[in-house]
């Protein structure tokens, strides 16, 4: 067990890295990507780049914590509800919500920021696919829950389709940082909602049909 200078050390530790992530993180929404070197960053948190260096090694790995950090806050505000959705018309539902309320999300304007600007030459992509992993394994249970007992469940395949999901809700929000057509947005989200809405029927009739089957055996 540690001495009481270790843990008041440990925690003084921890401190100065949260304090540093929330720096990158401004600086990022502040100045993009390119503009969040570690002396942006220092000057930001008000303190010595040198602390940058010391609790990261780099820019790079201190820039994927921040992206981290973003990323499972707003895991934290929508799982327990992605955990329970059963329905593609209410996975539609909480993609709308969560595009709506990016507009003064500062994590999703730094995720994104970071996520679209990163070289596409950097080694470390599959890093950055790894953070943002568990929307599509949230995404993949929902559609496993509203595909169960139809002949999609069999034939789709989950995990691509999840992925596919998570990469075009990604590509949506990207693009809408550029272009400020809102209506184009939401005309998009409008027509998913029509074609899950479309689906219902069609996901219960099939149910409908697996349980006569069944009872007819």
């Amino acid at each position: 067990m540690g001495t009481t200078k270790d843990r008041k050390s440990s925690r003084t530790g921890l401190e100065t890295r949260d304090r540093i992530i929330d720096a990158a993180l401004k600086t990022v929404l502040e100045e993009g990507l390119i503009g969040a070197s570690a002396r942006a960053i220092a000057r930001t948190g008000d303190f010595n780049q040198a602390l940058v260096f010391y609790h990261f090694g780099s820019i790079e790995e201190l820039l994927l914590a921040a992206l981290s950090r973003a990323n499972d806050r707003r895991i934290g505000r929508f799982e327990e509800r992605l955990n329970e959705v059963d329905s593609l018309e209410g996975l539609v539902e909480i993609a709308v919500e969560l595009h709506e309320g990016n507009a003064d999300d500062p994590d999703h304007a730094a995720l994104t920021a970071i996520v679209a600007g990163w070289s596409a030459s950097s080694d470390v992509g599959k890093r950055i696919l790894e953070t943002l992993k568990p929307w599509d394994d949230m995404i993949e249970a929902a559609l496993e829950r509203s595909l169960a007992d139809t002949a999609f469940a069999a034939i789709l395949p989950a995990a691509d389709l999840a992925h596919a999901i998570s990469a075009l809700f990604l590509g949506i929000e990207l693009m809408s940082r550029l272009d400020r057509d809102t209506d184009r947005t939401e005309t998009l989200f409008a027509s998913l909602a029509g074609a899950a809405q479309l689906a219902g029927p069609i996901l219960d009739g099939m149910r409908a049909g697996q349980l006569k089957t069944k009872k007819d055996k």
